[in-house]
């Protein structure tokens, strides 16, 4: 019990500076002192350094492995002292229990992971705006600020889909990615700072790290509250 109240506590710190850390995004943006970094290579450097990012966040679509090592030795606190009826199948990624039919979408006739997928049609999205934008050079003629607010807002969204099933869970993590995305191309446009930059990066690294953290102590609430496969 009181481990499981430390982790929630700290779930509720990180979610705190996630929030802290996105309020501090405009202010940083329209902050007086912030002043044009006549840097050549700040765009590519950034660019480079968000696509690491996208695909970091991919990895974990593409290695299940993780997934299947989590539920099968941790997931389940009572399976140290009672043995399991029936063998433990994973399907997208989660448990094939009706607890989890919420985390898994049907694509192609095939079941996937409703999360990892959001997150990979989010990163080919990014990656795609991260060419014209970070590379190619294309300006935002319709950045604002309004856009900025709206990209933060899609990545607390992002952070929310543990409350979400199916479909909806899935375009969640779309909109964490993208909104990702717009947050940092607006605040590129607006500031053209290479601190301001770095500081949209590792703000978005932290938050796709919180993000994954938080689903996976979702999951292991979920079958810690759960007594049907023991």
């Amino acid at each position: 019990m009181e481990k499981k109240k430390n982790s929630a506590a700290s779930v509720k710190v990180l979610l705190a500076l996630s929030i802290i850390g996105l309020a501090f995004v405009p202010v940083l943006v329209l902050w007086p002192s912030v002043n044009e970094s006549q840097i050549p290579f700040r765009q590519s450097l950034i660019g480079i350094l968000f696509t690491a990012v996208c695909l970091l966040g991919t990895t974990t679509a593409f290695y299940p492995s993780k997934c299947r090592g989590i539920f099968g030795k941790t997931q389940n606190p009572l399976s140290q002292t009672k043995s399991i009826s029936r063998p433990l199948q994973i399907r997208g990624h989660h448990p094939d229990c009706q607890n989890f039919s919420g985390n898994r979408i049907k694509f192609g006739g095939k079941i996937v992971c409703a999360a990892c997928s959001g997150l990979i049609v989010g990163a080919i999205i990014a990656l795609i705006g991260t060419t014209v934008f970070f590379f190619v050079g294309s300006e935002l003629e319709w950045g604002g600020v309004w856009l900025l607010a709206f990209g933060e807002v899609g990545m607390m969204v992002g952070l929310a889909q543990i409350k979400f099933t199916g479909w909806v869970k899935a375009l969640a993590n779309v909109v964490l990615v993208v909104g990702s995305f717009g947050t940092l191309t607006v605040a590129d446009q607006l500031a053209k700072n290479l601190f301001v930059d770095l500081y949209l990066v590792g703000l978005i690294l932290f938050l796709l790290i919180f993000r994954i953290s938080l689903s996976e102590w979702n999951n292991k609430r979920v079958c810690q509250n759960c007594n049907l496969c023991i």
